[in-house]
């Protein structure tokens, strides 16, 4: 049966998803993190686009994007090639790394937007890997917070460079821009609050195929962590 095809047009909106093949982890040490953001540099400034979110699992990657004029398909080709081509020249891995195609979802609903951007920092929490998204540092959670490209607070807090590229290439206002003033501190609540989201983010999980299988080995799921206190649509056309 042939693939379905995605849909893309200037200024598609997309949550994407790539995983290890076999569940390995894609990221074997903390400089391999810090090479996949400078492999996602070189990918943006050759095909443009805004990113919104990021979040570095052990062995799976989350990103919420807005492309610009080039497909989806090209900016995911670029980035995940040339970051598996390092990574098994470099620990001797044979094989695919990634596991198949990228999962991808388009968005076209504003409160679904903002859902994904939540469910994607909320990701280290519910695999119980921390206990607040604002610890977990290869996320975009602190460049919300306006720690991600401070570098003088960097310095009095110890932040790494890791959280200091993702500052650099995170585009915060979309997200903040659904709150007056474009205020962190509303999104800190909408994204740490007590109101349960489990609707939302099941169908978040739906959609991009992920269950707790997917989570990083000897990880526990949710349940043993506590709870925290476009365009024209005639230029829309499909791709493999």
């Amino acid at each position: 049966m042939p693939r379905a095809k995605r849909i893309w047009y200037p200024g598609a909106i997309y949550h994407v998803m790539s995983r290890g093949n076999r569940r390995i982890s894609i990221f074997q040490e903390d400089i391999d993190y810090a090479y996949f953001l400078k492999c996602l540099r070189v990918t943006k400034e050759k095909y443009p686009f805004d990113l919104h979110a990021i979040c570095l699992m052990t062995n799976h990657f989350h990103m919420l994007l807005t492309t610009g004029s080039d497909e989806l398909w090209k900016i995911m080709q670029r980035l995940l090639s040339i970051y598996a081509e390092h990574i098994n020249h470099k620990y001797d891995f044979t094989g695919h790394l990634f596991e198949g195609r990228y999962t991808s979802k388009i968005i076209d609903d504003e409160y679904y937007f903002m859902e994904v951007s939540r469910y994607i920092h909320l990701n280290p929490v519910k695999a119980g890997m921390v206990m607040s998204p604002a610890d977990y540092e290869y996320s975009s959670y602190a460049s919300y917070m306006g720690m991600g490209n401070n570098l003088n607070l960097q310095k009095k807090t110890g932040y790494s460079k890791v959280r200091s590229m993702i500052g650099e290439l995170i585009t915060t206002s979309h997200v903040l821009g659904a709150f007056p003033n474009n205020n962190p501190e509303q999104y800190r609540t909408f994204v740490e609050e007590k109101i349960s989201h489990t609707e939302h983010e099941q169908q978040i999980q739906k959609d991009m195929k992920e269950d707790e299988m997917w989570l990083p080995k000897g990880v526990r799921p949710l349940s043993h962590v506590k709870k925290l206190k476009g365009s024209d649509p005639s230029e829309r056309r499909t791709y493999e």
